[in-house]
């Protein structure tokens, strides 16, 4: 249990030892712990060194134990400080091994990923151990928990962003929006910092860490619960190109900020009509707008012309260009 933590089993013997007797000599704790007592006082002065134990004033020498409250936070703390100097190491092995991928085996640079359970981790670990950048197709199905194929929210990513740790860009597949509820869950994740946009459609799902490594699998992939890891290579650079390609082309989703126009054609800007802006811009029908407002498609439309006369718009086209003008698509 102690080797957890850093410490050997005498060393943690002597210091429950140590929290039974309250305070003790190094004969006393060699008696408790059936130990020589050079072994003892060996292990005394490196929970001492260790500021786990304090020598109390006086001869012959006494120990008190440090609380094990303290002591507990303490040894935790040091051994989460090991872990994140090791993974920085690996990271860096791993960041040389990549820059040389000419020494790799072809075969090597694809990997291929069985079970969504094996996706699921290789997704969560591609997102853990990005240090800059994580860009991202998404459209479904998904390879959630539940085995469903229904969309789960990316708890990785509202994480990384709330710490500045990496950004993300998403494009969105349009028929994402559709479905309920989507729209606020991508609205949490653009509040958060995400960089959105929307394209008609995507061919394949993928999620790419800096230019690393990418993450890529289609819906035929998803029937066969399977998915790829693509290493540094030709291939890597390709899905790489493809993602920049079709950013540029993809519609840019920004959610109207609730106090950036405090005109009084800002008061139609419900919630749910900023939502319907997102929709609008992404270039969804109305019968879509409805299933993912869960709303009939005539309160769609009661809507559209709500903010069409805010705006002073006589046709949709006309709308559009009101709500850039306004900074609200």
């Amino acid at each position: 249990m102690w080797d957890s933590v850093g410490l050997d089993d005498l060393d943690g013997s002597t210091y429950e030892a140590l929290v039974a007797c309250r305070q003790a000599g190094v004969e006393d704790l060699a008696a408790a712990t059936r130990m020589s007592t050079g072994r003892v006082r060996t292990a005394v002065a490196g929970l001492v060194r260790r500021g786990l134990v304090t020598r109390l004033p006086g001869h012959p020498a006494r120990y008190a134990p440090a609380p094990p409250d303290l002591v507990a936070a303490e040894l935790i703390a040091a051994q989460e400080r090991r872990h994140r100097q090791f993974r920085s190491h690996l990271q860096q092995l791993a960041t040389t091994y990549a820059a040389n991928p000419a020494s790799r085996h072809p075969a090597e640079l694809i990997e291929v990923l069985e079970g969504a359970q094996n996706v699921r981790s290789a997704f969560h670990r591609l997102q853990d151990d990005a240090v800059s950048q994580v860009r991202v197709f998404d459209r479904p199905p998904y390879f959630n928990s539940a085995g469903s194929g229904a969309f789960e929210v990316n708890e990785g990513e509202l994480q990384a962003l709330e710490k500045s740790r990496v950004s993300y860009r998403v494009i969105y597949e349009r028929s994402v929006l559709a479905e309920p509820g989507r729209m606020a869950d991508v609205w949490a994740g653009v509040r958060q910092g995400e960089r959105a946009r929307l394209a008609g459609s995507l061919p394949l799902k993928l999620a790419i860490a800096d230019d690393r490594i990418a993450l890529v699998n289609s819906t035929s992939d998803f029937d066969a619960q399977t998915a790829y890891l693509v290493h540094p290579s030709a291939l890597l650079d390709a899905l790489i190109g493809f993602f920049e390609a079709t950013w540029s082309r993809s519609v840019a989703l920004n959610q109207p900020d609730r106090d950036a126009d405090p005109d009084p054609v800002a008061d139609p800007l419900t919630d749910q009509r900023r939502d319907l802006i997102g929709m609008l811009a992404g270039g969804l029908t109305d019968e879509a707008m409805a299933r993912a407002l869960d709303v009939s498609v005539r309160t769609v439309q009661r809507h559209i012309h709500t903010l069409m006369d805010a705006v002073g718009a006589d046709t949709r086209l006309q709308l559009g260009m009101e709500l850039v003008r306004h900074g609200w698509a």
